[in-house]
């Protein structure tokens, strides 16, 4: 399995985890979320990044098998 070398700030970390509270509380369960120019693919009840991708990799992306999404 493919992984990045980056790190996301203490900020971006929190700001982070409020998105993953806001998309529980409307039931997600696989949330596309978008911070700065990161795309997180999240499982809420597991609260784990399935798929990140940078800004220079978003560009003509589908994202599938997601029922939610948080913009930052």
């Amino acid at each position: 399995m493919p992984t990045r070398d980056w790190r996301l700030a203490e900020e971006q970390i929190k700001t982070l985890e409020d998105a993953v509270e806001k998309a529980r509380s409307k039931g997600g369960r696989e949330t596309l979320i978008l911070l700065d120019n990161v795309a997180l693919v999240v499982s809420v009840a597991n609260r784990t990044v399935i798929t990140a991708m940078d800004g220079d990799n978003l560009k003509d992306n589908v994202f599938t098998h997601i029922d939610s999404a948080v913009i930052t």
